[in-house]
């Protein structure tokens, strides 16, 4: 999985590619906090594993997700799921 921010027209948007299709949205951080709104999905269907590791991003991203850093890696947190991520 990847997960790149970037600004658009002047708008910070979240793309997520995921082993199944692709997630997006509009996203605010306020401090430490990232807000991913009105997210779009890819539309090809997933079934098994690669279903439910689609389903566990979005449950992920539709809350608000507290982000650290340290050494190079980057935390997301959300509830009770951590996503550790590493620069490419």
């Amino acid at each position: 999985m990847t997960a790149q921010l970037t600004t658009v027209a002047g708008s910070l948007q979240l793309a997520v590619k995921t082993p199944c299709n692709p997630v997006s949205g509009p996203a605010t951080i306020s401090g430490n906090t990232l807000h991913v709104g009105n997210i779009a999905v890819g539309a090809m269907g997933c079934a098994g594993d690669v279903g439910a590791r689609e389903q566990w991003v979005l449950q992920f991203l539709q809350r608000p997700v507290e982000m650290t850093s340290a050494d190079g890696v980057l935390k997301w947190t959300s509830g009770a799921d951590t996503l550790t991520l590493r620069a490419n």
